[in-house]
């Protein structure tokens, strides 16, 4: 449970720099007058562990949305392509089992110390000691790597035991794959834990040193940063869980900002949009898919129909736009097709809840005694619908989804859990039907792809879809180096999985921003946009 519990919140899990060019970071460039800024968090973000590997190592999931302000890794997908980060250039072998990586010159490590091809190449290989049991739960990559060589100070060499399609997009993930420093790594490769309490070890635009008063973590910017330097030359994050309390921080001026859709639900988005006093913004591309999973290792969903039903009886627009008010976009997908790989040609369904009702009655489910709730062979249509309400206004979904359903017949119990105890549930089998989520950033298509093969899968939801996909096609997706055939694998799975009615893709998450008018001018989103980019807010 452990091991799916990690792979289940890559969501939060990794992020992508942008690459803002290579200007010098020195300690005359910082403006006299000092320009800091606050804003908040609402998951856990207890004193410490600021490493990239988190695994079962820690319960502070929160920094993870952060960890891109202190992390860099060697490329970056941005604007439909990867790009160089600490890397300038690469190669990649014919066979696709060699990659060779040109590092910048003359990048440091927050305390001075070079990163160069050999720390690149320690810090890979401690990614995989640190993930230990979790290694394959945050991209296949680490588990195909045969050896990493630093032949000279700027040149990386990752050998592969196979091709694996999705490296370079693995390598842009900041979980487990930010370049960390040498000096964090006990001799076994292992994490220096006491160290990692206080401060952050990477080559990112901020650094942590262990600045916590009581409320408030303080960061500040890293005097070797390699790129452009930010704005603002402190950060400071305050925890704040209730979303009503953050509107009251805001309004207050106890916090400058409220960033991503994890933080922001859609009353405080609207609410705020319609104050002058603040600015607000949204994104249009989607950072992950919210759907509808079901247990099709039990009635009813191990009928086909009944899953149609459901499909029809969802109004994806009604939920976008009245429960959500705009700040989610109806989904018709699994992944958007922005994705890599994605844009297929695929069923989509309209909503319709006579066809549902239709469907429903031919497979033999009918209301018997006319109380609204169908049945069938004396069995009620009836279930519980588990979600946890750890991401904005999820839960207002939820209880539309379950008014909906109730129009065509289904009797849907709507039960918030706490995540640990939701990702048991979901372990466990224990669920009729489940919201879930697609795992976001650059996690989205790969790891949930990879995680339909029942080989390797800790995704008791994904790994249902393997019984209707051809045999081993997972596992051949993730060694082919034609991309001819990847993309037809891709095309395979992407419109099985609709034609089979697996899961019901109803909203996609667009991350959200508002702040102080009179602190910030505006918020530029990270190109992985549920991480937040300091750098991104432009101060007064």
């Amino acid at each position: 449970m452990k091991k799916f519990f990690a792979a289940a919140t890559v969501l939060s899990l990794c992020a992508n720099m942008a690459v803002c060019g290579s200007t010098s970071r020195a300690a005359d460039n910082q403006s006299e007058e000092n320009k800091n800024v606050t804003l908040c968090e609402s998951w856990t973000f207890d004193a410490g562990f600021y490493a990239v590997v988190h695994g079962g190592m820690s319960s502070n999931y929160g920094i993870s949305y952060w960890e891109h302000n202190f992390y860099d890794t060697l490329v970056a997908y941005e604007d439909g392509e990867y790009k160089g980060s600490l890397a300038e250039k690469w190669d990649v072998s014919e066979d696709g089992k060699e990659y060779t990586f040109t590092l910048r010159d003359g990048i440091k490590f927050s305390d001075g110390t070079p990163c160069d091809a050999a720390a690149v190449k320690k810090s890979l290989e401690a990614a995989a000691v640190n993930l230990g049991a979790y290694i394959g739960s945050y991209g296949k990559l680490m588990t195909v790597i045969d050896t990493i060589e630093a032949p000279d100070e700027s040149t990386v060499v990752i050998k592969l035991t196979q091709p694996y399609y999705g490296t370079l997009n693995d390598l842009s993930t900041c979980n487990p794959l930010g370049i960390v420093n040498p000096n964090g790594f006990n001799d076994d490769l292992t994490y220096k834990a006491d160290d990692f309490q206080t401060m952050t070890m990477g080559t990112g635009p901020y650094m942590y040193q262990g600045d916590f008063d009581g409320s408030v973590y303080t960061f500040v910017r890293n005097p070797y940063y390699w790129g452009e330097a930010p704005e603002a030359d402190t950060f400071k994050i305050k925890v704040i869980s209730d979303n009503d309390a953050k509107v009251l921080a805001l309004r207050s001026g106890e916090i400058d900002a409220i960033t991503g859709a994890a933080r922001l639900s859609a009353d405080a988005y609207t609410e705020l949009s319609a104050d002058n006093s603040f600015g607000t913004a949204i994104n249009d591309e989607p950072t992950l898919t919210n759907y509808i999973g079901f247990n099709m290792a039990k009635a009813p969903f191990d009928d086909k129909n009944v899953r149609l039903a459901v499909e029809y009886a969802i109004d994806r627009d009604s939920i976008s736009n009245d429960v959500f008010q705009g700040t989610m976009t109806p989904a018709e997908t699994l992944f958007s097709k922005s994705k890599p790989y994605c844009d297929v040609d695929a069923t989509v369904y309209s909503y319709d809840p006579d066809k549902a009702a239709q469907l429903l009655e031919e497979a033999g489910w009918t209301d018997s005694d006319g109380d609204g709730i169908r049945d069938k062979d004396g069995v009620p249509l009836e279930m519980t619908m588990l979600y946890t309400s750890d991401y904005g206004s999820i839960g207002d979904g939820m209880l539309a989804i379950a008014s909906q359903l109730g129009k065509v017949g289904f009797k849907v119990d709507v039960s918030e859990m706490d995540m640990m105890t939701y990702y048991e549930a979901s372990m466990n089998g224990e669920y009729d039907i489940i919201h879930y989520r697609t795992y976001g950033g650059s996690f989205d298509p790969f790891t949930p792809i990879t995680n339909m093969d029942p080989a390797v899968s800790a995704d008791p939801v994904a790994v249902q879809f393997a019984a209707f996909l051809p045999e081993g096609i997972v596992s051949e997706l993730n060694c082919s180096s034609d991309e001819n055939r990847i993309k037809e694998i891709y095309n395979t799975i992407l419109t099985t999985i609709p034609d089979e009615a697996l899961c019901v893709p109803f909203a996609n998450t667009v991350e959200l921003a508002a702040w102080n008018s009179d602190k910030i001018n505006s918020y530029k989103f990270c190109p992985d946009s549920q991480y937040v980019e300091v750098s991104g807010i432009d101060l007064k």
